[in-house]
């Protein structure tokens, strides 16, 4: 009797166990809607520049102490004063409802100095009811401080373990690596000049730069002029 009580626990147990799995299945969370919308300001009584440029971009920021991987990003030229408006589209694909998201916005002169940019990444969650985001900008404390290299430029550099070489293009950099080529978009950095596909970045500063390839990140990387032609 008492092992037929037992089983019969058990069997509660289980069925009790599987309707709440049921209810935490990834299924019953609202469906994602691939747009974030928001706004962008900034509390001093400054007027935006009439060539600025508002970037947006949302980020995966699970890998504790690592550069995020970009998800994507908006470009908007206002046409007022601040708050300005944003709506970031998204791939519902690209998003892993277990990883850490997070949104950062700069605003850019006609230099691409940055002026305005995010102190902190704002948090959000995609397992929740969606709500707009009011992301709150910080002055920077040198406007051209990311501002890309020269065109057509080239630097050297050697890190701890490995050495490369970055040619700067419009909007792009080539890290030439030993039988091998990463060619990478420029995105918005608050600070220093930084190009990522989402897998592989490369992110400088002065002499010093950071390479990421494929989640391995290589330290120590400084600058070793190229040599005379």
């Amino acid at each position: 009797m008492k092992s037929r009580h037992s089983l019969i626990a058990l069997l509660a147990l289980c069925v009790f166990a599987s309707g709440c799995a049921k209810k935490l299945k990834p299924d019953n969370l609202p469906a994602l809607s691939g747009n974030i919308s928001g706004t962008v300001a900034y509390r001093e009584r400054i007027a935006l520049p009439p060539d600025a440029k508002v970037i947006v971009s949302l980020e995966d920021v699970t890998r504790s102490g690592k550069s995020g991987r970009f998800i994507a990003q908006q470009t908007i030229r206002p046409t007022a004063q601040v708050p300005v408006p944003f709506s970031l589209r998204y791939i519902p694909a690209a998003i892993d409802r277990s990883h850490r998201y997070a949104i950062t916005a700069s605003i850019l002169d006609s230099q691409d100095g940055v002026i305005w940019t995010s102190e902190e990444p704002v948090a959000i969650s995609f397992n929740g009811p969606e709500k707009p985001i009011a992301i709150v900008l910080q002055r920077a404390v040198n406007p051209n401080a990311a501002a890309a290299p020269t065109a057509n430029s080239g630097m050297a550099y050697k890190c701890d373990d490995i050495e490369f070489i970055a040619k700067f293009g419009a909007d792009k950099v080539q890290i030439l690596l030993a039988g091998r080529t990463l060619v990478l978009p420029q995105v918005v950095s608050g600070s220093g000049a930084r190009y990522s596909d989402g897998r592989n970045t490369y992110w400088s500063k002065g002499n010093e730069a950071l390479l990421e390839i494929n989640g391995v990140s290589y330290q120590g990387c400084k600058t070793d002029p190229l040599p005379a032609k």
